[in-house]
């Protein structure tokens, strides 16, 4: 045998250990497995893509993200116009509540000797309203600066007539407060002088005035009755505008006439 072997040139035949025989098993069966597959899905190293649950998946979670970013941006916008709206009706406010205080801190009367006002001077608070709601009226002289133009003719002075009535737009339904003005001497304190409008949109508008004889808030005052020959103490002034959001803002203050008693 070994002869044979010699002669004809081939090796003697060998055993494989165990656990070289498993080895080689192993990589038999995983070729086999994946030439199987290979021949089963042809092309499958070629194409890519995503299925349609994947891009369903994907679709699902963009939306998502977009409607948070939406309603982000929504809320924020929303905050920031109420936040103008209201700013814008606290400058109005503020502005009527500084004027009124300037004005009626210099409200005056002229008494004579025996006790009586001249007529060009008056202080005539009226209560009124409109849907239960207050819509007071104040005309009173004051002392507070009038600008006139150069070249009106007439001359300048402290003296002013001023004038703060409500008027209604029923077609509107709402209610403008108006300010009157003129620096001429005038016996009638229902002014129709100079008007401007301070602000529309006014839910009420409430004055009392406190009486320095009585130690009282009362609703009402006219120097042109008999024994009211004297200015309030001071003024309560509430006023409540309406915002473009809906909602009622409500200013109020109480202001100090100098020339009070």
């Amino acid at each position: 045998m070994g002869k044979l072997s010699r002669l004809s040139g081939a090796e003697p035949c060998r055993v494989l250990p165990d656990h070289a025989y498993k080895k080689v098993r192993q990589k038999v069966s995983s070729d086999v497995l994946r030439q199987t597959t290979d021949a089963a899905t042809p092309g499958r190293d070629t194409i890519t893509g995503f299925t349609l649950l994947e891009t369903l998946i994907a679709m699902s979670i963009l939306a998502i993200i977009m409607t948070f970013v939406y309603l982000s941006f929504f809320t924020a916008f929303k905050a920031k116009s109420y936040v103008e709206h209201r700013n814008e009706v606290y400058q109005i406010g503020n502005q009527i509540m500084f004027h009124l205080k300037r004005e009626l801190s210099s409200a005056f009367l002229d008494v004579t000797p025996a006790g009586t006002i001249a007529p060009y001077t008056y202080f005539v608070g009226i209560k009124d309203k409109w849907n239960d709601n207050p819509m007071d009226k104040l005309f009173f002289t004051t002392l507070s600066h009038v600008d006139i133009p150069m070249g009106s003719g007439v001359a300048g002075s402290d003296y002013a007539a001023i004038g703060y009535d409500t008027q209604m737009n029923r077609d509107k339904n709402v209610v403008y407060l108006v300010h009157r003005e003129t620096p001429f001497f005038t016996s009638e304190p229902l002014i129709q002088g100079t008007g401007f409008v301070l602000t529309r949109s006014v839910v009420s508008f409430a004055l009392y005035y406190f009486d320095p004889n009585s130690k009282q808030w009362v609703n009402e005052w006219d120097t042109r009755l008999q024994g009211m020959n004297y200015l309030p103490y001071a003024v309560l002034v509430q006023l409540v505008i309406k915002d473009k959001n809906g909602a009622d803002v409500t200013f109020r203050q109480i202001i100090r006439l100098r020339m009070a008693q």
